[in-house]
């Protein structure tokens, strides 16, 4: 995300989109009744008869009634009436349109209101896009997985075989062939960090190769160990701290771990986390919450209840986290009633 303006005193932001994340993270900040300009094509009905409608570039205001984000096509549109825009001659004020937000188009939003954690949510969007991108790869002896490390999910890539398990496989060492395609397959990729993992000497084999035959250009690698490999594998790394020095602030491996450390006390029954929104809101207005943990999908079902006590709690000295309810840690979560809070001390 490239932040052009945050302005609090007039809930004004202007900002553009550079990764899908930004997309993602654009679909939860923006809100209905929000303001929202950018640039868009509109059919312009023919004012002659025999005419054919034509569509025209326009500068569009609309107030919104509703956003989506289609992860699988990348589009992010935003639903609403139009209120002002250019060229005036062409413009419908008060007809329904849906503004379509691109990667690289900058966009503009005046809100009702601007949340602390939505100003923060897009800084950390903002130093999360600087990082570039990161793949996992988890492999053994037999296979290799592939994952993109996105800030919404991992997004599974490719898988590599080996051959060296089923009818194929004749005891010959095959490595430096398998080796290869899975270098060929991070040159198509192209990321900018790659982690290698795994359980065995596979990891080990496979960074001599490279040290032997050579890395793709401008590609970090960095190297772990896991005790699995496929979805599990990748889900351990997840959990590893060769990923906090890479990406410490990538929402994904956060959320993770906050989520792992709120399973961890109610696990022990500390006292230190609460779950529910009648049990955290309790320990919000007693100023015992430390981290408020909100699933995104309970914010957009239940916005104004959650949105008073997320401003309460940060009014409190908590700090409020959006969790992803699409990934593991958020799913996990959601089974909790989508709001959780890590505690200072206990309340009862």
């Amino acid at each position: 995300m490239r932040i052009l303006k945050i302005d609090e005193r007039e809930n004004f932001l202007h900002l553009v989109p550079e990764i899908e994340d930004d997309l993602w993270h654009l679909e939860r900040i923006i809100e209905k009744h929000d303001l929202v300009s950018g640039l868009s094509d509109r059919k312009i009905k023919p004012r002659n008869e025999g005419e054919k409608p034509r569509r025209v570039k326009m500068f569009l205001t609309v107030e919104v009634d509703s956003v989506l984000f289609h992860r699988f096509s990348g589009q992010l549109r935003v639903n609403g009436t139009i209120v002002e825009g250019k060229p005036a001659e062409l413009l419908e004020v008060g007809s329904q349109h849906s503004l379509e937000l691109l990667l690289g188009k900058d966009v503009k939003i005046k809100k009702q209101s601007l949340k602390r954690f939505q100003v923060e949510r897009l800084r950390k969007a903002a130093e999360a896009t600087k990082k570039g991108k990161v793949l996992l790869v988890v492999l053994d002896d037999e296979q290799a997985d592939f994952a993109l490390l996105k800030e919404f999910e991992l997004e599974s890539k490719a898988t590599v075989r080996s051959g060296k398990s089923g009818k194929q496989f004749k005891g010959e060492d095959n490595r430096p062939e398998y080796f290869q395609e899975i270098v060929s397959k991070i040159g198509e990729i192209k990321p900018e960090k790659v982690v290698v993992a795994g359980p065995g000497f596979a990891k080990e084999d496979f960074q001599k190769f490279l040290e032997e035959k050579g890395k793709p250009e401008k590609t970090q690698f960095f190297f772990a160990s896991t005790n699995s490999v496929g979805r599990t594998g990748l889900q351990e790394l997840l959990k590893g701290n060769v990923l906090d020095r890479m990406v410490e602030e990538m929402q994904l491996v956060k959320e993770t771990k906050l989520v792992e450390q709120l399973l961890a006390e109610l696990g022990k029954e500390s006292g230190l986390a609460e779950y529910g929104f009648k049990e955290v809101k309790k320990a919000v207005e007693a100023g015992a919450v430390k981290e408020l943990l909100v699933a995104d999908r309970y914010l957009l079902e239940k916005r104004e209840k959650a949105e008073q006590l997320m401003q309460v709690a940060e009014k409190m000295g908590g700090i409020v986290h959006l969790i992803n309810a699409g990934h593991e840690a958020g799913k996990q979560l959601q089974n909790l009633g989508g709001i959780a809070g890590l505690l200072r001390f206990r309340i009862q």
